[in-house]
């Protein structure tokens, strides 16, 4: 598989794994592939989930890496952004969440961002949590999104 190219594709194949524990756990308070926002760069920022709740909404953006590449570089730029979408969306969303699934990504890449590295990097770098489709999978299943 071509590095950049089906090996690091989200959409259909994330929304066959999110979809139906958002459709058990937060029935119709989900929609899928939401613009909620302008990326860091200026482009609409769609998130591939966006849970709807009284304290405010959550975003879920599912990042894919089947093979070694530079998708992994890329998710600083997606905590970035989503800081920034955050920050001037006044209260509307509370966190963000970034799963991560594959087996592509490196180890120090990995461990860095499931460690919440970010944190000491951003400021408010907490609203924006990454963690692993299985430790999605637990929170959706308890309903701790």
């Amino acid at each position: 598989m071509v590095p950049g190219g089906r090996g690091t594709r989200t959409g259909q194949h994330w929304e066959t794994v999110i979809k139906p524990v958002l459709e058990i756990h937060y029935p119709g308070r989900f929609a899928l592939q939401v613009p909620v926002g302008q990326q860091l760069f200026g482009g609409i920022y769609k998130a591939d989930a966006l849970i709807r709740d009284p304290s405010g909404d959550v975003i879920i953006s599912a990042k894919w890496q089947q093979v070694r590449g530079t998708a992994e570089q890329k998710i600083l730029y997606d905590i970035a952004s989503l800081l920034k979408i955050i920050r001037e969306a006044n209260g509307r969303y509370r966190k963000a969440y970034i799963v991560l699934g594959g087996i592509g990504f490196s180890n120090n890449a990995r461990n860095f961002l499931l460690e919440q590295g970010h944190k000491d990097l951003f400021t408010n770098g907490h609203l924006v949590e990454v963690i692993t489709i299985d430790e999605f999978l637990a929170h959706a299943n308890t309903g701790n999104l």
